[in-house]
């Protein structure tokens, strides 16, 4: 891996040529590829120019040393889909990391599903194992959540009540952050460590204890609950 700019792994560009150097002298050492990671933890967006400067390192390698790497890995093919459809890809890149375009079926360039793609492909159930009707605002002296949150509530809440369910899974399985409820006449009131609370509002729908509650999911929310031991995961053919 070289670093391109978004400070995650890879070797800095002046040390490439020692470094390999290095690295083609191991007998138990086989250099199959060379790559670049962008867009995963500040956003460095790979352009034309950051993939054109990959398959130069590329190339450069070949050169010094009489080697041919098999595969220029551009990153994820995810952030690079624009670059294929606008003919901007260098033809150098011949290899991606496949994730969230095939998964979920979006692009984050845009935020927008791709054509041709399904964009439901996992879903989220967790059963409903407390239902009542409480006030909507907390009583007594607060400070900062188990989150370490702290909340603040409408003035104009105080004596009303709405219907809150308990829901069996909690910050340990899912970021709420990356959670949606499907049923948009609900929504998501806060979470501790192992369960999650959901404001029904009027429950119209007249959600009950054992009902199981659905959600959706971006790429970090599925990230986190395939990681997680605790949840049950069942494949519908």
């Amino acid at each position: 891996m070289v670093e391109l700019g978004e400070l995650r792994e890879g070797i800095m560009r002046e040390d490439l040529i020692e470094f390999y150097a290095g690295i083609f002298k191991m007998d138990n050492i086989e250099v199959v590829g060379i790559g670049a990671n962008l867009s995963c933890l500040y956003g460095v967006l790979p352009n034309h120019d950051k993939l054109i400067q990959l398959s130069l390192y590329e190339q450069l390698i070949g050169a010094k040393f009489n080697r041919q790497i098999q595969y220029v890995s551009g990153g994820g093919l995810t952030v690079t889909i624009p670059l294929i459809f606008q003919n901007q890809l260098p033809k150098g890149i011949n290899h991606f990391r496949v994730g969230e375009a095939l998964f979920l079926g979006t692009e984050p360039f845009n935020n927008a599903p791709l054509e041709n793609m399904e964009t439901g492909i996992f879903t989220l159930y967790s059963e409903i194992i407390e239902l009542i009707e409480k006030p909507r605002v907390p009583m007594g002296e607060m400070t900062t959540n188990v989150d370490g949150h702290t909340t603040e509530f409408d003035p104009g809440m105080i004596g009303k009540t709405s219907y809150r369910a308990i829901v069996d899974m909690g910050l340990l399985d899912i970021d709420v952050n990356h959670l949606t409820p499907a049923d948009k006449k609900i929504e998501i009131a806060g979470g501790s460590s192992d369960m999650l609370v959901i404001d029904l509002k009027e429950n119209t729908q007249n959600y009950k204890a054992s009902d199981l509650l659905e959600f959706k999911m971006d790429y970090m929310g599925i990230l986190r609950i395939l990681n997680s031991k605790y949840i049950e995961k069942r494949v519908k053919q």
